[in-house]
């Protein structure tokens, strides 16, 4: 092989080399566009949807904390029993229609949701347990306003603060 012919086979692998590295990085970079224009597709596209999962259990717990529930329900039955029956109703059924969004919030935001629940459904069951199932609903209504208010204030709080902080991580994160 003459001196020519080595410096010729030199020269073609060094542009080789050197289009062969210019198509890898236009590759990685043309990769990193669409994982980047995925991501952003999937944050619009799921984005309003777990915002949304947020807003319905913060409106859930609000709903299920017995300051807002039994002054709501109360008026609507005579009996401690029929009312106790109705909160315990009113939990289960709206617990039912929210259990979808555990998908788009995180597990531990639906762990306090959820303990946040069965706390406040003991609670009622167990003041319920203290008071005459013929009594006025307004006795029973004021028992648990009385007992329950701080025990199940605490849980709730707990759930919501563990919502909005998860939420406000999600912003970061994005």
């Amino acid at each position: 092989m003459s001196y020519a012919t080595i410096q010729l086979l030199l020269t073609l692998l060094i542009c080789l080399t050197t289009v062969v590295t210019i198509i890898y990085l236009f590759h990685r970079a043309d990769e990193r566009r669409r994982a980047q224009e995925l991501q952003n597709r999937f944050l619009s596209d799921v984005m309003p949807s777990r915002i949304q999962a947020y807003e319905r259990l913060a409106l859930y717990l609000e709903r299920i904390s017995p300051v807002n529930s039994v002054p709501r329900e109360q008026l609507s039955v005579k009996t401690a029993l029929e009312l106790h029956t109705l909160l315990m109703g009113s939990i289960r059924q709206e617990f039912e229609h929210n259990v979808a969004m555990q998908i788009y919030v995180s597990p531990t935001a639906w762990e306090r949701v959820l303990q946040a629940k069965n706390e406040v459904c003991k609670l009622l069951t167990e003041i319920a347990k203290t008071t005459d199932p013929k009594a006025s609903s307004i006795e029973l209504g004021r028992k648990i306003l009385e007992e329950a208010g701080d025990k199940t204030s605490f849980y709730v709080n707990r759930a919501l603060e563990g919502l909005r902080s998860d939420l406000a991580g999600e912003f970061v994160r994005s």
